[in-house]
């Protein structure tokens, strides 16, 4: 049998090239962990993934990077998507990541995280749109599991701070692929009912059991809700949307419980009591102040004597009473003697003002009488009147014929009647 051919050796240049083909020709997708992660000083990342038994260097282009929205560190899962590297000048292999997201449980928070800073940006966590709770609620809606331990616990608690109280549940799921459905349509429910205040609870569970409650349509169906809402959702730990979107987060249903029932019926209780004993203490007090007030009037003098105070002030009336008829006395003597002196007076000067006037009468008499019409009547003068109108006829231009007029004479008046009217000596009819 004839011997095979030997292969020709290649170098190692040609070799690492035929490795550089092959390999960057393959497109994987690897899981594993982060390990010696370079952090921010280099614009392009770079970092090992490894398991339990290999690692595998890693680099990462700075956009690629800042796209995938994700803060790399030690011990983080992640997913990488993309293809194998080779540098023939080294020697040396490493996968160049085209794509990368945190793998599992991981890309859940990121996503989560996302959506919370979204829905942040557009204010429905807003403290300023947080409604107060109401005190002293009549009726509660509870939206939660029908069954279970928690609408257990909730109506336990709230029967007994505040019994008065009534409850409404309005039964939804709470976990599964229906539930974020269920649980905005319990709310919409609650919303519309006589209800006061909401609580919306449910118990623990893992990461992916409370999602529904961080859903983007249980968030917006709580911050449009016209009630003020409680969420007890999860335990201390366990933080939904639905916690940063309700009017107070409570850290567990029965914690919920009590605060839509505070102050409880004891608390009130106690507080009326203290407020009773106060108010006691206070009018035992004041009764002690007036009673103390009053013992201390009576000592005075006024009331252990009184006819003292009423005869001090008939003692002042009495000295009143004389001043009075004095200054009276004194004013009715002053007053005569002004008249006795003003009737002297007008004794005195009195002829001598008559005496003047008579003669300023007389004076004005005889000027009167100088001026009469009378006197000149009595001289045979008579005036000629309009009979109607009795305007004096002072020109014959007045008159006319058929004219009723009226002649006065010392002793009476003539009624006559025009004839004719002369102008100087003639005479016309």
């Amino acid at each position: 049998m004839a011997a095979s051919p030997e292969k020709k050796a290649i170098s190692v240049s040609e070799a690492l090239q035929i490795a550089k083909i092959g390999l960057e020709s393959i497109r994987l997708r690897i899981i594993g962990e982060v390990s010696g992660f370079t952090g921010n000083k280099y614009t392009t990342k770079y970092f090992s993934l490894k398991d339990g038994e290999s690692a595998l260097k890693c680099i990462v282009w700075g956009n690629v990077y800042k796209a995938a929205g994700v803060e790399l560190k030690d011990g983080l899962e992640i997913e990488v998507e993309g293809k194998f590297s080779v540098y023939p000048q080294r020697g040396e292999m490493s996968f160049h990541a085209t794509k990368l997201h945190i793998a599992g449980e991981g890309q859940l928070r990121l996503e989560l995280a996302q959506r919370e800073a979204r829905l942040r940006a557009e204010g429905l966590f807003d403290p300023a749109l947080k409604q107060p709770l109401p005190l002293f609620p009549q009726r509660i809606a509870v939206v939660t599991s029908p069954a279970g331990a928690v609408i257990h616990d909730i109506s336990k608690t709230l029967k007994r701070r505040w019994p008065l109280a009534e409850i409404l549940l309005f039964g939804v799921r709470v976990e599964g692929a229906d539930a974020v459905s269920h649980i905005t349509k319990g709310l919409q429910q609650a919303d519309a009912s006589h209800a006061e205040v909401v609580i919306l609870a449910r118990g623990g569970g893992s990461f992916e059991d409370l999602l529904p409650f961080s859903s983007e349509e249980v968030v917006r169906s709580i911050a449009a809700m016209r009630l003020p809402v409680v969420s007890g959702v999860g335990h201390e730990p366990d933080i939904s949307l639905a916690d940063h979107a309700a009017d107070l987060r409570a850290p567990t249903p029965t914690a919920a419980a009590e605060a839509v029932s505070t102050p409880s019926a004891e608390e009130v209780q106690q507080s009326l009591a203290g407020s009773a004993h106060g108010m006691e203490m206070a009018l035992v007090k004041k009764i002690r102040l007036l009673r103390q007030q009053l013992e201390s009037y009576a000592r005075r003098p006024v009331f252990a004597g009184p006819e003292a105070l009423l005869q001090v002030r008939a003692m002042m009336l009495d000295a009143l009473s004389d001043r009075f008829e004095q200054q009276l006395a004194r004013g009715f003597d002053l007053q005569s003697r002004k008249i006795a002196n003003m009737q002297e007076r007008l004794h005195r000067i009195g002829p001598s003002l008559t005496d003047t006037k008579q003669q300023k009468i007389e004076q004005y008499y005889q000027a009167l009488e100088a001026l009469s019409p009378l006197k000149v009547f009595r001289r045979g003068y008579a005036v000629a009147l309009d009979a109607h109108s009795e305007e004096v006829l002072d020109s014959v231009k007045k008159a006319r014929i058929g004219q009723a007029i009226k002649i006065e004479l010392k002793d009476g008046h003539l009624d006559c009647e025009v004839k004719g009217v002369a102008d100087g000596s003639a005479f016309q009819r």
